[in-house]
């Protein structure tokens, strides 16, 4: 059984209608996974029922061979799972280190906390150089870095990311998807929504596209990117040739 198993999962907002409609995707340890498809497809609405802020109205969601499913979103986070929402969620009045200190709220040992908050200011040096300032005062990068490092306090098997590329500049995305590749390179287990589908797959092991809610194609990485029906409704005909020459 892979690391995360979501089987057969129906899943929707108030009285609204379906979202998610019989989704089922076997997520394998240490492995990184791209979601992508069009807007309105279940892509968010798939992280949020994981992560246990929505409850699926149908279908079961395993962790680790653990019924998760009925689980609150902390008790899904004290398993290992962590969620990086697509807004970031940042404390704008809190600096960088009360921010990070959030993160690691369902743990008792404060000075665990701290010891893992340092060794992350080693990872990521300009938080440590930024860790006193308001939260609101880092550009778009930093505060994405911010939201990855708070969710990277409990030592996560596995983190899922929304968006982590949204109202970024090309630049900066780059600098976003290079700390996700050495979080891959680490062994975590990644599943990431991601609209900048040929910047997604290109760090990815697994490529999954969703449409209607459900899974309607899930390959290796490489062979979505190069997938002419995938590069035609979502890379652009002009990214072909650079598509295929990136997976070689």
């Amino acid at each position: 059984m892979g690391t995360l198993v979501v089987e057969n999962v129906v899943a929707g907002y108030g009285s609204g209608p379906n979202i998610l409609k019989g989704l089922s995707l076997t997520v394998e340890s240490g492995k990184a996974y791209c979601i992508i498809g069009p807007n309105g497809a279940g892509k968010s609405t798939l992280i949020k029922v994981i992560a246990g802020l929505l409850k699926p109205r149908e279908g079961k969601i395993f962790f680790k061979g653990e019924d998760i499913t009925p689980l609150r979103a902390d008790q899904v986070l004290q398993r290992g799972l962590c969620y990086v929402p697509s807004d970031r969620s940042l404390f704008p009045d809190m600096t960088v280190k009360e921010n990070l200190r959030m993160g690691g709220f369902v743990m008792r040992d404060t000075r665990k906390v701290d010891e893992r908050i340092d060794e992350l200011f080693a990872q990521f040096p300009i938080l440590k150089e930024k860790s006193s300032q308001m939260a609101k005062t880092l550009s778009g990068g930093q505060q994405q870095l911010a939201a990855i490092a708070r969710a990277m306090v409990l030592k996560p098997e596995m983190i899922m990311l929304d968006e982590p590329s949204l109202g970024l500049s090309p630049k900066v995305v780059q600098q976003i998807f290079g700390t996700i590749t050495t979080l891959r390179d680490q062994g975590l287990t990644i599943l990431l929504v991601e609209q900048n589908a040929r910047k997604g797959l290109q760090i990815a092991d697994m490529g999954v596209v969703l449409d209607l809610g459900t899974n309607s194609f899930e390959a290796p990485a490489c062979d979505v990117l190069n997938d002419p029906r995938i590069q035609e409704l979502y890379l652009g005909k002009r990214h072909q040739a650079v598509a295929a020459e990136e997976c070689k």
